[in-house]
């Protein structure tokens, strides 16, 4: 009796652990959102529409550069002059003057305000890849809470057909109390645990759907706790190339936040040429009608002003210049980091795939130890404490395992994420990769 007890515990306790070590050839169900919701979800975003503002701001601002700075100016003035005999005569004057900018000025104004523009439209674009980062990080957190959960409420149902057995061998006189007490202990942390870990999961989806609605619950897409998860994670490399290198290569040939800072130095260069421009003052010109002594005398005329260059507009120039020396350090700082964090988050996917591998041979090891510990408990030769110490420490390797493996997957999407393979912007042009 104690026998065929024993094998249904053994049976119980190995058949989440088997299937959740199992090694799956292909991909499970995709763990990311679709990416016509996330797209839909980004739109959403009080920092991607403030972008997108922006955009028009800066719209509305290459049209004021376009236009110049110059305003049509009318004048109109009376006049009473008196004679020293007595005559009175009133005197009128009409004038329309404006000033005018010099061609190379009105080339340098439209290339600016194109400039303003792009600058607008890699901001919008560079909001987006922040929002739809810090979107990765918040969704794979969710995942790992809500696989925690999944994990141990399977592993508490298993405890507690566990203590149920345990009981009706208690009952039938083939086990002491004492084993029934250890077993109830052990169902009692795994039920804590489980807990703990259901109310995590539940805040931190609520957290997540809150901060993203529209988003599908991350647990939906999850399998099962006895599914065969997790997969392996490809490395993404081309034909005859590091695969690292490969990766970075991908990232900085189309990285908005490189591109921005490219396109915010060039504005300052461009700034700088049109102050430079601007130490030569534009001429008004001015045309004046004027009706004297009463009309017995009519004048039209026209004229010509020109200001003076001075010290301050020399200043001016060479602030602009100073300025637009700082956006090229700066851009060559942006260079500098951005090239350092493509190395690093690829750097990562390669590290999280050898975690992966590491967390599975060590799975591996803790689930044929859980395995031998039930065979020696069955046979007589251990006792319960063993087992249930053994598949403890199985439990603990199986979480460790699929907490690797999500960070794997979530260090995979980074990269495909920065390389704008998946939830690119809208008119980006390339398409989301398959995930």
């Amino acid at each position: 009796m104690r026998g065929a007890t024993v094998r249904c515990l053994t049976v119980l306790a190995c058949a989440v652990s088997l299937a959740c070590g199992a090694r799956a050839q292909e991909v499970p169900g995709a763990v990311l959102p679709p990416p016509a919701t996330v797209q839909e979800v980004l739109v959403q975003l009080p920092q991607v529409r403030a972008a997108g503002a922006g955009l028009a701001l800066a719209q509305a601002r290459g049209e004021r550069l376009r236009a110049g700075p110059h305003d049509w100016v009318a004048k109109a003035g009376a006049n009473q002059r008196r004679e020293q005999g007595g005559t009175r005569y009133a005197e009128t004057e009409l004038g329309l003057e404006t000033a005018m900018r010099w061609p190379g000025k009105v080339e340098a104004d439209r290339q600016l305000g194109a400039a303003v523009e792009q600058v607008a439209v890699l901001a919008q674009a560079d909001a987006w890849h922040e929002a739809a980062r810090t979107l990765l990080a918040d969704w794979f957190e969710a995942l790992r809470a809500a696989r925690t959960d999944q994990l141990l409420q399977a592993q508490e149902a298993l405890m507690a057909r566990t203590l149920a057995a345990t009981q009706r061998r208690v009952d039938l006189g083939e086990a002491a109390t004492l084993e029934l007490l250890a077993t109830q202990a052990e169902h009692a942390r795994v039920k804590a645990q489980a807990a703990r870990a259901a109310a995590q999961a539940m805040l931190v989806r609520q957290s997540l759907l809150r901060r993203y609605p529209g988003l599908p619950d991350p647990a939906s897409l999850l399998p099962p706790a006895d599914a065969p998860w997790p997969a392996e994670v490809p490395e993404g490399g081309t034909d005859g190339q590091d695969p690292a290198a490969a990766w970075v290569a991908r990232i900085l040939e189309d990285n908005h936040e490189l591109e921005l800072a490219e396109a915010q130095a060039g504005q300052t260069r461009l700034q700088a040429e049109r102050m430079r421009l601007e130490r030569t003052p534009d001429p008004t010109v001015g045309v004046r009608a004027t009706r004297e002594r009463g009309g017995q005398e009519h004048v039209l005329g026209v004229y010509v002003s020109l200001p003076l260059g001075s010290a301050g507009r020399r200043a001016d120039a060479q602030a602009a210049l100073a300025q637009a020396d700082v956006a090229q350090q700066e851009l060559a700082r942006t260079r500098q980091r951005v090239e350092a964090e493509a190395w690093r988050v690829v750097g990562e996917a390669a590290q999280a795939r050898t975690t992966l591998a590491q967390q599975r041979q060590a799975l591996a090891y803790s689930e044929k130890s859980a395995a031998l510990q039930a065979r020696a408990y069955a046979l007589g030769e251990s006792g319960l404490g063993d087992w249930l110490l053994a598949q403890r420490g199985a439990l603990d390797a199986r979480l460790a395992a699929e907490t690797a493996a999500l960070e794997a997957q979530q260090a995979q999407a980074r990269v495909l994420l920065d390389a704008h393979r998946i939830w690119t912007p809208p008119g980006h042009g390339t398409p989301d990769a398959e995930h």
